[in-house]
């Protein structure tokens, strides 16, 4: 996580063991006994001034924003209790409850002595895949985007990554808006695309491939990001699938 400031190297229970693979165990497995660990260090520092923060294991693979306020640094992250999609140690499978992933405010009080830090969750919707207006990067945005259910307990398992819905979350109103897909459709990571240059934070469009489950096909939705809820402002309709894919970018043709 970078803010203008500083920079957050988040540490994860999630331990590798090639002893552990060669006794027929999971290489890759989730360690409930550790503790979860965040580097915080001044941009431009020695990496020897790096001060550590800590809590109860949790799990973080992406994260939506960090920025700096006053004497804390602050980001709004997608937490689950645990690894989603991987065992213990011993290769028991997680409770999928614990690995549903949502969205989350980590503040670090970097004026007080002591290592831990408040985690806050700010919605109760399962989601994943965390997107911002991106020229709000490393400081404060008002608006998040992320794939999500449309309801708590959606399709019958928390730790699903089949994602019905996208949502708008205001952080300055708490209000959350949807879009939500006809049932049996799952849609991607979002990709904001600002309306102008200089369009307020958060005017522009949301773009999404979508899976169209019933005619077995992909679509690219385009959705006014100030009104969600509303019908597509266009679609691109696609004679067949797009694998899902994340971590995709808009660059205007400029």
């Amino acid at each position: 996580m970078v803010t203008r400031g500083h920079v957050l190297f988040p540490v994860m229970p999630l331990t590798t063991s090639v002893e552990r693979a060669m006794q027929g165990k999971p290489l890759l497995a989730w360690d409930a006994d550790k503790r979860t660990h965040v580097g915080v260090m001044r941009r431009g520092a020695d990496a020897a001034a790096m001060r550590w923060f800590e809590a109860e294991a949790c799990h973080v693979f992406h994260v939506m924003n960090a920025w700096d306020d006053g004497d804390a640094v602050v980001a709004y992250v997608m937490q689950s209790a645990t690894a989603p999609g991987l065992p213990d140690a011993q290769g028991r499978p997680g409770d999928p409850h614990a690995m549903a992933a949502r969205l989350c405010r980590w503040t670090f009080d970097l004026a007080s002595p002591g290592t831990g830090f408040r985690r806050e969750y700010l919605d109760d919707l399962v989601a994943e895949f965390p997107r911002i207006d991106e020229r709000y990067a490393g400081r404060r945005n008002r608006y998040g985007f992320y794939t999500c259910h449309a309801t708590a307990r959606a399709r019958g398992d928390a730790e699903s990554v089949l994602f019905d819905s996208l949502a708008r979350f205001d952080f300055e109103t708490g209000e959350r808006s949807l879009h939500t897909l006809p049932e049996g459709d799952v849609v991607s990571e979002p990709v904001f695309v600002p309306r102008s240059a200089d369009a307020a934070e958060g005017d522009g469009w949301l773009l999404a491939v979508v899976w169209r489950e019933r005619e077995k096909r992909s679509d690219l939705l385009v959705l006014d990001a100030c009104n969600l809820g509303a019908a597509p402002v266009a679609t691109a309709r696609l004679p067949h699938r797009v694998p899902f894919g994340f971590h995709g970018n808009w660059r205007p043709n400029v």
